[in-house]
């Protein structure tokens, strides 16, 4: 979801615990950590450190406007300042697959975080020159969603697409013929860059709902991407029960009635639109694979989780990776936030027979004291908020996840060193003057990953 700064904001996906903390106004109880370290990682695993496991270790939406700022990033070895040579050095760290976040507009409009058609071709062609498959994720919003806010997709740029209406005004059975339209037409474009894509990605942290089929956001979401306040129509002419409904009471439900009131409205629809649009990328892509993410309170609820997965399979969309946000220090409960991510991996594994993919994770290296993540600062009891616990839970995670079901980890905009409020301390590098020095944590999975296969 995004939790975002009323000036200039870093859009980000993060936990709907972090939604609870902040509507319920939750007490600090994390650890304090030290000064980040900006010790040069004494050697480089190297290309195929990842093995069969995704480490997708990619340049974020955010990497230019970071760069423009004059910041370069060093590893201690070498120093770059362009978005393939940082990709390049992630690489260097296992990296292997390249990430885009794609909405329906073709080109940058507003948001901080370029998550247009023509930032993502970019990455499709970087990934390309570097040999890398690439994983997009096509969010069938407008400029920006996530599970606070889901807009409607923008559909002016392609006049191909003839809509009977206004968007939130059809029937589902008109929806899904354009989104199957949709998705052939953009996975087409992205094929004619000449990458591989090694998996495609369809919304994001879509527990309640997706392009503009979704409850009332929660007050101010999406405000600043979606045309300002009083941007949202219900889609009464797929159930008026929806529009009725917001995210704010969803998560003030009990986990019972929710789910209950999401397999009623919700997701029964969300499985045909996901169905159309893998439909029409499996028309220019035969052997397409898909992957699809919730957020954080779906990864640390084994019912939600297993049970949203089971109502997309059931729907008729059944994605071949199932992807959670994991954002443990968003919040304090459940108490042991871990073990609770452990349960909901291996009840989704076992009862759909698919790995899990972490889609979107960060943990902060130094108590967070500014900005829209301030309330971050409830650290893990192993590990502490310091350069070494970020490293310590990454290193843990990748030991423990190939053999858990665990097929992979994104962790989110690992590159922001700047001085944006709030996601500094999550970086995994740390900025002083105008470098941006490699945090123990660049190397931590890759290093996991050699202790899992020693084991």
């Amino acid at each position: 979801m995004s939790i975002r700064n009323r000036g200039t904001r870093l859009v980000k996906s993060a936990g709907l615990l972090a939604v609870v903390a902040s509507v319920a106004v939750l007490v600090d109880c994390g650890q304090s950590g030290s000064a980040p370290s900006l010790s040069t990682p004494p050697s480089r695993p190297g290309p195929g450190a990842a093995g069969n496991f995704r480490l997708s270790l990619s340049v974020s939406p955010f990497t230019e406007q970071v760069l423009s700022t004059g910041l370069v990033f060093t590893d201690g070895i070498d120093t770059v300042n362009t978005p393939e040579g940082l990709q390049r050095l992630f690489v260097q760290y296992g990296a292997d697959e390249v990430y885009a976040r794609i909405a329906t507009t073709r080109t940058y409009t507003v948001g901080f975080g370029d998550h247009s058609l023509t930032r993502g071709l970019d990455r499709a062609r970087l990934a390309q020159s570097l040999n890398l498959p690439f994983n997009p994720e096509l969010g069938l919003f407008n400029i920006y969603g996530d599970v606070s806010c889901q807009p409607p997709p923008d559909f002016h740029d392609y006049p191909q697409l003839q809509l009977p209406g206004p968007w939130t005004s059809l029937t589902i059975d008109q929806m899904l013929p354009i989104l199957r339209s949709y998705g052939a037409i953009v996975a087409q474009e992205i094929l004619n860059t000449g990458v591989s894509v090694r998996i495609w990605d369809l919304g994001n942290e879509v527990d309640f709902g997706v392009a503009g089929v979704a409850p009332q956001p929660l007050p101010g979401a999406c405000d600043d991407t979606a045309g300002g306040p009083g941007w949202y129509q219900p889609p009464d002419a797929i159930d008026p029960a929806i529009g009725q409904m917001s995210v704010q009471n969803l998560i003030t439900m009990t986990d019972a009635p929710r789910i209950a009131w999401l397999q009623a409205h919700i997701w029964p629809n969300l499985s045909r639109m996901l169905a159309a649009v893998a439909d029409g990328v499996r028309s220019v892509d035969a052997g397409a694979r898909f992957s699809t993410h919730v957020s954080g309170v779906s990864a640390e609820i084994p019912t939600q989780g297993a049970a949203f997965f089971q109502a997309m399979k059931d729907g008729g969309y059944s994605p071949d990776e199932l992807g959670f946000s994991f954002y443990p220090s968003s919040s304090s409960q459940p108490a042991d936030r871990l073990q609770a991510f452990r349960d909901t991996v291996s009840a989704v594994h076992s009862q759909l027979a698919r790995p899990v993919f972490i889609a979107e994770f960060g943990y902060p290296a130094e108590t967070v004291t500014e900005g829209p993540y301030s309330t971050w600062n409830f650290a893990l009891t192993q590990y502490p908020l310091t350069p070494q616990g970020q490293a310590g839970l990454l290193n843990y995670l990748a030991s423990w996840g190939p053999g858990a079901g665990i097929s992979g980890i994104r962790p989110w905009a690992p590159e922001v060193a700047l001085p944006t409020p709030g996601w500094v301390p999550f970086a995994l590098f740390a900025a002083q003057g105008n470098t941006a020095t490699a945090r123990p944590s660049l190397r931590a999975i890759a290093d996991g990953l050699g202790s899992s296969k020693e084991q």
